[in-house]
């Protein structure tokens, strides 16, 4: 275990400037539509006041000692048939493969059944994002639709692979959310 926590994020003054830095960085945004824009704290700031008004979006900080260290957000969330997506961003490249990834799904999925009490989790990837496929399936998500030519990467079309995790009758104590 990384000592990993998330915290939900309640205000647009909570952007900071390495969070920005990791948007403006190919490496860490090359699976995300966030690559093909230039991200400043103002656009920044107006994007996430946007996204905090919305009814069926939460966003979490992601910590390791306190250290703020990536993103993860609910969204299209469905009261009326309990099931949400979920996307995720380590934007700090240093905690890159050390299992942070698969530390903070799980700690989404455990706030999304405690919490909200829902019973199904998508999320979307491309289908040469061999990472996050790898972090999807070591939390038991499975594969549930294949959309080909979805995305653009490289000049190149590549299939949107979309994965679900379905409750089980009970959730593990994965760790500490706020």
């Amino acid at each position: 275990m990384n000592n990993i926590k998330i915290k939900q994020i309640k205000k647009n003054t909570e952007v900071t400037k390495n969070w920005v830095k990791w948007l403006n960085d190919k490496d860490v945004t090359k699976f995300s539509k966030n690559r093909f824009k230039k991200h400043t704290l103002k656009t920044q700031k107006k994007f996430l006041l946007s996204k905090l008004k919305l009814k069926n979006n939460l966003i979490f900080k992601i910590f390791i000692k306190k250290k703020h260290i990536g993103i993860i957000e609910i969204s299209k969330i469905n009261n009326l048939k309990k099931f949400c997506y979920i996307s995720y961003m380590i934007g700090e490249k240093k905690y890159w493969n050390k299992g942070i990834g698969t530390e903070a799904i799980g700690l989404i999925k455990k706030y999304i059944f405690d919490k909200l009490n829902f019973t199904k989790i998508f999320a979307g990837i491309y289908s040469n994002n061999k990472g996050s496929m790898f972090v999807l399936k070591k939390n038991n998500f499975k594969v549930y639709q294949r959309k080909p030519k979805f995305f653009k990467y490289n000049n190149i079309k590549v299939d949107k692979i979309v994965l679900i995790f379905k409750r089980a009758s009970q959730t593990s104590n994965l760790g500490k959310y706020s």
